[in-house]
């Protein structure tokens, strides 16, 4: 009978303590944040990708934040980096997004063709794009966070300016994920 009460209250516990870890979020990296500043990407040199990409890269993120603080409006500002007319006011704590291009792979007729002949295949794209991102604090210049986003675009879809939109999107997931509103 004691074996069987230690065994119930020790698997009580194990219910309390395991469950308890669910009501506690994702960590919350850029809560204190006002304002977020994108630079343009930067594209190592040999890179198939061309030098433009950063730019539409930044831009494009840009946007997806932007589209997704509209809901909840978690941060003040969003800008790209040397945009004209929008001043950040003074006291506003800044995020600013670094990124490296890592992979541009344009769309291929031979690998979709490929792709055809696997069951699902069809619905599968053959461009890519990947960028290394980096979080930094503007006052400090300490690095938050740092992370690699890869995407790849869809089958009817096929383009690298699709990856590239899907690679904002999952940016701007990721900074309103890490904001915590």
């Amino acid at each position: 009978m004691k074996v069987k009460s230690f065994l119930g209250i020790l698997l009580g516990l194990a219910m309390v303590l395991g469950t308890s870890s669910l009501g506690i979020g994702a960590e919350v990296l850029f809560k204190d944040y006002d304002v977020v500043v994108v630079q343009n990407l930067q594209v190592p040199s040999g890179s198939p990708a061309p030098e433009s990409s950063g730019l539409q890269m930044a831009e494009k993120a840009v946007y997806q934040i932007s589209r997704y603080n509209e809901k909840s409006k978690p941060f003040e500002m969003i800008v790209k980096e040397g945009s004209k007319g929008k001043e950040i006011p003074p006291g506003k704590k800044v995020l600013l997004i670094k990124g490296e291009v890592k992979e541009y792979t344009r769309e291929s007729v031979g690998r979709r063709v490929g792709r055809s002949f696997i069951p699902g295949g069809e619905f599968t794209g053959t461009a890519a794009f990947n960028a290394h991102y980096q979080f930094i604090d503007k006052a400090s210049g300490k690095v938050i966070y740092e992370t690699d986003l890869r995407t790849g675009s869809t089958g009817s879809n096929d383009s690298v300016e699709y990856a590239m939109d899907r690679n904002g999107e999952a940016l701007a997931k990721l900074i309103i994920k890490y904001k915590g509103k």
